[in-house]
């Protein structure tokens, strides 16, 4: 007999799925707002200061998308 369709211990394709547009959304979500501000400090001649502002934003961002996630999935509490 094979056992039903139960998923102790295993994700579900929607999870699998959200974990893969994750992990692809990160790059750009953090390398978009440190580009755009290489290219304003490039403009205005303020280096490092808005790619740093940028890549901040970037990397603040995506921890909160992944902590919203995280927390959507019920893996924290």
């Amino acid at each position: 007999m094979a056992p039903e369709n139960d998923n102790q211990g295993g994700a579900s394709w929607r999870q699998a799925i959200t974990g893969i547009g994750l992990v692809l959304a990160i790059p750009w979500m953090i390398g978009v707002p440190a580009v755009i501000g290489y290219y304003v400090d490039k403009r205005y001649g303020t280096e490092p200061l808005w790619f740093l502002v940028g890549l901040f934003v970037g990397l603040f961002g995506t921890a909160f998308d992944i902590y919203k996630l995280l927390k959507r999935l019920g893996q924290l509490k």
